[in-house]
């Protein structure tokens, strides 16, 4: 199985890279980034570029499935304009050239509570999610984990506090609000390397106890 991977610089990226690496399913991946990943493996392919002309690297976006951790904050992004860019339009770019070079799966993160109706960032992953859909069909799934625990390469103090909330409050997580558990990143990566290998009978949709179940 050959996989490929736009996000892969990121908490998540970097660890479903990894769990590709370790899983033995896998004959390649293709990786693209801004900058190297900083891993050797001969199995590890990775396409350096700066994220804007997607159409000209059609001809390498080529394999079995496409994993999406593409993400931002506002903060790094600098405006809504390039987060939007980011978050949505360069997944649903690859989405559409990797349909068309016959990729048959692809596996996104999203966001617990991504609506057309939502906030900024929430609205932006719905957009995400309907955009990839039109060239997948029902050959994509949705991961929409809520707060992402993990040790990040740098301090962000807003997620470091609801990090320390969100560690109390789970275990009264419960019933319908069970989806807006925290979720440790290695286990989201761990789950959708999981799918992957094994889309049938899963929610095109997954929240909490559905991501927790793949693992």
């Amino acid at each position: 199985m050959k996989a490929i991977l736009i996000g892969s610089t990121g908490l998540t990226g970097n660890l479903i890279l990894k769990e590709i690496l370790n899983d033995n399913h896998f004959t390649e991946v293709r990786v693209f980034a801004r900058r190297p990943t900083g891993i050797t493996n001969p199995r590890l392919i990775e396409i350096i570029t700066p994220m804007y002309d997607i159409d000209v690297m059609s001809k390498e976006i080529r394999g079995d499935v496409l994993f999406n951790a593409l993400g931002t904050t506002m903060r790094k992004a600098g405006s809504r304009a390039e987060q939007r860019r980011i978050d949505r339009d360069l997944p649903v770019a690859f989405a559409r050239i990797a349909s068309g070079n016959g990729v048959s799966l692809m596996v996104n993160i999203s966001s617990v509570g991504a609506s057309m109706n939502g906030n900024f960032y929430l609205r932006t992953k719905a957009e995400m999610e309907r955009g990839t859909e039109e060239y997948f069909k029902m050959n994509v799934f949705h991961f929409r984990p809520g707060l992402l625990a993990g040790k990040r390469g740098e301090f962000r103090i807003a997620e470091s506090l609801a990090s320390v909330i969100m560690k109390a409050a789970d275990p009264l997580l419960n019933g319908a609000f069970k989806k807006y558990r925290s979720m440790p990143v290695e286990k989201l990566a761990r789950a959708m390397v999981c799918l992957s290998k094994s889309p049938g009978g899963n929610p095109h949709i997954l929240y909490y106890s559905d991501i927790m179940r793949l693992i």
